[in-house]
């Protein structure tokens, strides 16, 4: 269902190598970071926590966390994310160590321990099993629902979302790039008012079409 689309999408964006950042430890610390912020913010925080030599989940599990607030400012809710960086980096080292000795476990056992730490929700639980670990997990956000929706003019659950992308790209590479792809389409044209007009999937969009 999702793999003509994918090559239009790729026609447009090409493979853009997302997610943006060095290593394993930085995508889990974007990963809680982005939440309910732009991205823009979420670079600006972890460029400051890079400055202050803070670049592992080691580094942020021994910094006080009065430190840490401050470091991440810019990517607003800094008090809540502050915990949620300080609960993420000690489960995940007190329980496997680091996040490299996390992959190749079964994934059921992963996603269960992932939902159980503080401030991660499914968008986020995703983005960590996909980005970091390399688990075949499709991530749903509020791009992927809204896009979906107005494309094939018909609402989806998580669960169908998820469904059909895995089964359709059993490849990581393949799901984190058709992710990075709808996440750019957001952000450019399908914006929560579409710029339906100089979108390139126009004629393919059912709510397109109907403009």
């Amino acid at each position: 269902m999702f793999k003509n689309l994918y090559n239009n999408l790729f026609s447009h964006y090409g493979d853009l190598r997302w997610w943006p950042s060095e290593s394993d430890d930085e995508t889990v610390i974007g990963c809680i970071l982005t939440q309910n912020t732009s991205w823009k913010n979420v670079e600006k925080a972890i460029a400051k926590m890079k400055e202050s030599g803070i670049i592992t989940l080691d580094d942020i599990r021994n910094l006080p966390v009065d430190k840490l607030r401050e470091l991440i400012r810019s990517s607003g809710f800094f008090n809540q994310k502050s915990i949620y960086l300080k609960e993420i980096s000690n489960g995940i080292i007190n329980n496997y160590g680091s996040i490299e000795c996390m992959k190749g476990r079964n994934i059921k056992e992963i996603e269960n321990f992932i939902s159980g730490l503080k401030g991660v929700g499914n968008e986020t639980k995703e983005s960590i099993m996909l980005y970091a670990l390399d688990y075949p997990v499709f991530v749903v956000d509020a791009y992927t629902f809204r896009f979906l929706e107005r494309y094939y003019g018909k609402k989806f659950t998580r669960k169908e979302i998820r469904k059909i992308a895995e089964e359709e790209f059993p490849d990581v590479n393949l799901l984190k790039n058709f992710h990075g792809m709808l996440v750019n389409l957001g952000k450019d044209f399908c914006r929560k008012k579409p710029l339906c007009d100089s979108c390139f999937l126009r004629d393919s969009c059912k709510t397109g079409k109907k403009l």
